[in-house]
């Protein structure tokens, strides 16, 4: 996913929605570095090199994650081009990238020196003001997902997982079918769970009716129930004798969500 954007229009996009004059933009750039990242795990050696420095994706595509000890990678997210790809880690003590980062295409990253970012605030302050706004999004988003990992439940963040990757693009409908680019042993990784739980969520929402699984194919049979189970914090009771239902119409779905709601 190459970005054809220009450098100037680029930043601007990933300071939205703070307006960053025109001059401040020039300066920035003129500061900046790109770094070419072949595909692969990356090897740059660490955000702090040539200098300190916040990081956006220029052009590609990478997958943020971590490395266990045998190496293997763990994809937990991806980063398209105009994204920040690492605003934490050139701030620290001993500068490190915050996750792990692989290329999934060849890529180019675009340093922002953070001296410079400082200097160009002094004398613009909506730049100072939109990237502490970055970091405070950031930090956010890291926040929620702590939270979240604490208080639900594995059924709501599989259902929430399922109904994202499926989500509509702007004026497109929902897509009934994920295809699942990782293994079921990464995907109970990036949950948080062991594959078995993994394994006894799944099956659990295939005796509902809720999906249907095929190797690494999901097929979302009631999106209904999914979206009330991506709010809940409980987990979606068996079914009766363990025999898979029969998917239920979106009305008869509302109302069994409700009745569960209430007796929760």
């Amino acid at each position: 996913m190459v970005c054809a954007e220009p450098d100037g229009q680029l930043i601007a996009r990933a300071l939205a929605p703070c307006p960053i004059p025109p001059e401040a933009c020039d300066r920035l750039l003129q500061a900046a570095c790109v770094v070419d990242v072949p595909p692969g795990l990356l090897q740059h050696p660490s955000p702090a090199k040539p200098l300190p420095s916040l990081w956006l994706l220029r052009s590609g595509q990478m997958a943020a994650g971590g490395v266990d000890r045998r190496g293997r990678f763990t994809e937990m997210f991806r980063v398209q081009a105009g994204e920040w790809v690492d605003v934490f880690g050139a701030l620290g003590r001993q500068p490190g990238w915050f996750r792990a980062l692989m290329a999934t295409e060849p890529s180019e990253l675009l340093a922002l020196p953070i001296d410079a970012l400082l200097r160009i605030a002094q004398q613009h302050p909506a730049v100072g003001l939109a990237f502490g706004q970055v970091l405070a999004a950031q930090a956010q988003t890291l926040r929620d997902g702590l939270t979240e990992a604490r208080t639900r439940g594995l059924a709501a963040r599989l259902a929430r997982r399922i109904l994202d990757e499926t989500a509509a693009s702007t004026g497109l409908a929902c897509r009934p079918v994920w295809q699942m680019a990782v293994r079921k042993q990464q995907l109970a990784q990036q949950l948080g769970v062991t594959s078995e739980a993994l394994s006894r969520s799944l099956r659990q929402l295939i005796e509902q009716g809720v999906i249907a699984v095929q190797r690494y194919e999901v097929r979302i049979l009631n999106r209904v129930m999914l979206q009330y189970l991506s709010e809940s914090r409980g987990a979606l009771p068996a079914a009766a004798g363990g025999r898979r239902s029969v998917p239920a119409s979106p009305r008869a779905t509302r109302a069994h969500a409700a009745g569960l709601a209430l007796a929760a």
